[in-house]
């Protein structure tokens, strides 16, 4: 089973010498990480929604919160119990809080699946967060409607793939503090605009703004947009 962790930050997170290369080259070699990617700071997004066919285009996060998504990881693990071990065994576990979110899996039909690419070499410049908004109108976009998204994106090359998340009640908080793991149901943060799904968006700036903000999810919710990291040596 597919499960996407979200490394995130933690003001109250303890000091640690692991070295996080050295989790991810284990995991790898198992054969149970699939890829993962470190982010640019949170101060760096761009929040995109569209209401009454207004495109609202905002610098930096959906909300301030002191915990925020630092990167992400794809696992295939056996089960929630596997993936809850190789959560655990991240640095930032103790540095931060890793969330564990199943993934949902969803067909779109012909001409839609993700584009492949090797490890963590990122294959698009940006990942996508996809948010719920309660204080949105309600809109419930149809399977055809995503799946024309996706397929104009994979023309243009803007669009190289996505995950469908579980809903959040089905997410699993994992930290060690004092030496302690623990383990609690929930997000990596307690706010009401959850993680909905994430997506691989390339381009410039305002290309990546412009393809969101077709996105059908972008009338429903909330889209951040964020560039991956790419100045480790």
């Amino acid at each position: 089973m597919k499960y996407v962790l979200f490394v995130a930050t933690d003001p109250a997170g303890e000091p640690t010498d692991e070295n996080p290369g050295a989790w991810a080259e284990k995991w790898s070699e198992r054969g149970v990480r699939v890829e993962g990617m470190a982010l640019t700071p949170v101060a760096e997004t761009r929040t995109v929604r569209v209401r009454a066919d207004r495109v609202l285009v905002t610098d930096g996060p959906f909300a301030e919160t002191a915990e925020w998504i630092a990167g992400y990881d794809l696992l295939e693990a056996a089960d929630l119990d596997e993936a809850i071990e190789v959560a655990a065994s991240h640095p930032m576990a103790t540095a931060g809080r890793i969330e564990i979110r199943p993934v949902e899996p969803v067909a779109l039909g012909p001409g839609t699946g993700s584009v492949p690419h090797e490890g963590d070499v990122p294959a698009s410049r940006f990942l996508g967060i996809f948010r719920t908004d309660p204080s949105a109108p309600a809109h419930t976009p149809g399977p055809a409607a995503v799946a024309a998204w996706v397929r104009d994106g994979l023309a243009s090359g803007q669009y190289l793939g996505g995950e469908r998340l579980r809903p959040v009640e089905d997410a699993t908080l994992v930290r060690h503090r004092g030496g302690e793991l623990l383990i609690s149901a929930g997000g990596y943060t307690d706010v009401p605009e959850w993680v909905s799904g994430i997506a691989f968006i390339d381009g410039a700036w305002e290309e990546a703004i412009d393809y969101l903000s077709r996105c059908p999810m972008a009338r429903s919710g909330i889209a951040e947009l964020r560039e991956f990291r790419t100045d480790f040596s």
